[in-house]
């Protein structure tokens, strides 16, 4: 097996990439789902089907729809 760059991160370099890579995540999605919700849609049940981690189970949840329902269907901006 190679080694890469990673090998060498120590634990707290390792969280401090998770994060950011997490922020960017969630921040890259919200756009999009702004932009355009059936793309979005599309997008995140693609992703969801392809992320086999064994031990892992995606379950997809959009706090707007949430959101929705106690706001009687109108949209409210993302959580």
């Amino acid at each position: 097996m190679e080694k890469d760059d990673n090998d060498d991160m120590t634990e707290e370099e390792i969280l401090k990439a998770s994060e950011a890579y997490l922020m960017f995540v969630n921040r890259f999605s919200e756009y999009v789902k702004e932009m355009d919700y059936t793309l979005w849609s599309k997008a995140r049940e693609y992703a969801a089907d392809f992320t086999k981690i064994p031990g892992v189970t995606v379950e997809l949840v959009d706090n707007d729809e949430d959101t929705n329902d106690k706001n009687g269907g109108s949209k409210s901006g993302a959580d």
